[in-house]
């Protein structure tokens, strides 16, 4: 590996000045900056940036926590995460957690110790306890998506009551009064939210809430798979299913397509997202979109801001959007 000395002997410099002239410092000249910096390119030199960051405090980096990096949702706000920092000149570590609390806490710590100047969460539960302490460190952090109950901490996400309000409503209008509901996991805030939105909606129009036809699973197509097939093998059956996101309701039309059941005609579902292939042509999903790439554009964009010495203050939540596709139908007469 080419080090500092290697180029300041090929330079006929000290190392010192070398170190100077890389770091754009007033006390060398601009020639022998120029100098320097083309023989240190000749000759493949690569600064260590992590000790860089040990002197100056900053890393360059921040951390991207998420939860399931097969979702497609994830990877929307990623982009948007990664468009803001590689324009601004940071670099972006991303740690996948496969919705285990343990793993999630493994790596933020991990990337903690490796300093990086801040942290995007998507991952959390409602009650994460590892939060408390993280808000108390000196790390800046954001919750995208998933807010915590325990911690009011800088957050970005979707007005989830109302996405869930239409959601609901949208089926209450095509005639169904059997509908279930198959949530993400019980401990997320935004799987919560859509519930509650549900259940009211239900209540204010008079049809009743049916605790055999709500479940929580995973917020993965084969938990969707298996939440629905247990439902829609029921010997009384809802007529239209709102998943709580769209992998979920993927997995509940692969059980209809197992189980003989013709979508919509003889079952309506609803997702939540709007996911890339929601709208393909042999799915069409009917689904409540969230701005997923702008989650991520805007909970960069702050944490930049932040670290430069911006407002630490943020809660945005965003509007949901309902997209009617094929997947949802008037209920089936009788």
């Amino acid at each position: 590996m080419v080090t500092i000395k290697d180029v300041a002997r090929v330079a006929g410099v000290s190392p010192a000045t070398v170190s100077r002239a890389l770091n754009d410092s007033p006390l060398i000249r601009e020639e022998t900056k120029a100098r320097i910096r083309r023989i240190a390119q000749e000759l493949g030199y690569e600064r260590n940036e992590l000790a860089r960051g040990l002197v100056k405090g900053a890393s360059g980096a921040i951390g991207l926590v998420i939860p399931d990096i097969t979702n497609p949702f994830f990877a929307e706000v990623t982009r948007g995460v990664g468009e803001v920092a590689h324009a601004r000149g940071y670099g972006v570590i991303l740690c996948n957690t496969e919705e285990d609390p343990d793993r999630e806490r493994s790596y933020i710590r991990l990337l903690r110790r490796k300093r990086v100047d801040g942290l995007i969460l998507t991952s959390v539960t409602a009650e994460d306890p590892y939060l408390k302490a993280l808000a108390r460190s000196k790390t800046p952090f954001v919750l995208v998506s998933r807010a915590c109950q325990l911690v009011p901490a800088p957050y970005v996400g979707v007005d989830d009551r109302l996405g869930g309000r239409l959601a609901v409503e949208h089926l209450v209008e095509l005639g169904h009064r059997r509908i279930g509901f198959i949530g993400g996991p019980a401990d997320v805030q935004s799987s919560l939210d859509r519930l509650a939105a549900f259940e009211a909606v239900l209540t204010e129009h008079g049809i009743p809430v049916r605790e055999e036809w709500i479940s929580f699973s995973d917020f993965t197509q084969r938990a969707g798979y298996r939440a629905g097939k247990e439902l829609l093998r029921r010997k009384v059956r809802p007529s239209a299913v709102f998943a709580a996101n769209d992998v979920v309701a993927l997995g509940v039309l692969q059980a209809a397509d197992e189980l003989g059941l013709r979508v919509p005609e003889d079952l309506s579902v609803l997702g939540y997202d709007d996911i890339s292939y929601a709208g393909l042509p042999r799915i069409e999903l009917t689904t409540v979109a969230q701005p997923s790439f702008e989650m991520g554009k805007i909970a960069a964009e702050w944490l930049l801001s932040v670290l430069e010495g911006g407002p630490r203050r943020l809660y945005r939540l965003l509007t949901p959007k309902l997209v009617v596709r094929r997947t949802t139908a008037p209920a089936p007469s009788g």
